[in-house]
């Protein structure tokens, strides 16, 4: 059977293409019974196939709450671009997949160093797939696994730059909701990029926050979200204070053994101070980190800049060989 996409034979018992992945027309020698199949979203993507046309998979990079992300070769451009395809529970909700059409909208208008770019939202039969910039590199949380706590120069640094990049955000209205370390990538160059804008509103349009379900990362939620108030961008700088805490301590500020446990801890919780952790941290740093983390809102910076004015302050009194400044590349 030869296949309508790519032209490429198939056997006449395959029901996706095996070199591009498109459903295939429904063959007398396949039973009726499976024609359910042929629209049935696909959950995981070969290496070296090629997918909706276009898209060669060269390696699976991740997994997330939307689905799995894949290095990809864009032919058409000859572009590397990194691949999410979206979980079938997900994309078979039509309002979830046009809220995150619209999400997405807001979200290509950011446009700056510190941010990965998104680029398109698409289907493939029954399958809705995201394109986004490949950033080469390393995310946040594996080198933190890997390496332990940063140097306090090296966590200014990154901090400043998610806030840079948060402010440009901010600034067009876009709140991200969902920051935590495997969203944020540190490429080859040492710049911090910020990923996943936009999908976390989008999913809580679909109403996962019914019957006890999160949306979000609860070690990185703000208590007004693990309440399923409305989040701003003084959520996102909640966030960035726990990501800040773990960077310097080594620590998430709250942990438990189940998701709900984590999340009511924000709710009620005091954190260690940092600065009893790791007597490394200035005293400033550590008072800045706490202001991050207040419960109530009002009480936490107001806008990223605030934040961002504070790291400029504290950096002045970091030894220059703590201060490994990254190479700036410029916008392409």
């Amino acid at each position: 059977m030869k296949c309508p996409r790519c032209n490429s034979d198939n056997p006449d018992n395959t029901r996706f293409c095996g070199q591009c992945a498109f459903p295939l027309p429904l063959s007398e020698k396949i039973p009726y019974s499976q024609t359910e199949t042929l629209r049935t979203p696909i959950e995981e993507l070969s290496i070296g196939s090629t997918f909706a046309g276009r898209y060669q998979i060269i390696e699976e990079i991740g997994k997330g709450g939307m689905g799995r992300i894949y290095k990809a070769l864009d032919k058409e451009l000859e572009e590397k671009v990194a691949l999410k395809l979206i979980k079938p529970e997900i994309s078979a909700d039509e309002k979830t997949i046009q809220r995150f059409r619209n999400e997405l909208k807001l979200a290509r208008r950011i446009s700056h160093m510190n941010v990965c770019r998104m680029f398109d939202l698409n289907k493939e039969g029954e399958t809705h797939y995201i394109t986004m910039e490949y950033v080469p590199g390393e995310d946040l949380k594996s080198s933190l696994r890997r390496i332990g706590p940063l140097s306090l120069g090296k966590a200014l640094i990154i901090a400043r730059q998610v806030c840079e990049g948060l402010a440009e955000a901010h600034r067009l209205g876009v709140v991200h909701r969902d920051l935590k370390p495997q969203n944020i990538m540190i490429d080859r160059e040492g710049n911090a990029r910020i990923m996943d804008f936009g999908i976390a509103r989008s999913l809580e349009a679909k109403g996962i926050t019914e019957d006890g379900l999160i949306i979000g990362t609860p070690e990185y939620m703000s208590p007004e979200q693990v309440e399923g108030k409305k989040a701003d961008q003084r959520s996102d700088i909640y966030s960035i204070g726990v990501i800040l805490y773990e960077m310097v301590t080594g620590h998430i500020p709250f942990e438990g053994k189940t998701p709900l446990s984590i999340a009511s801890k924000h709710l009620t919780a005091i954190p260690i101070e940092p600065k009893i952790i790791n007597a490394q941290i200035p005293e400033d740093l550590s008072r800045v980190i706490m202001k991050c983390l207040e419960k109530e809102k009002e009480k936490r910076y107001q806008k990223v800049e605030e934040l961002l004015s504070e790291f400029r302050k504290i950096e002045k009194n970091i030894p220059t060989t703590e201060k490994i400044i990254p190479a700036k590349k410029p916008m392409t």
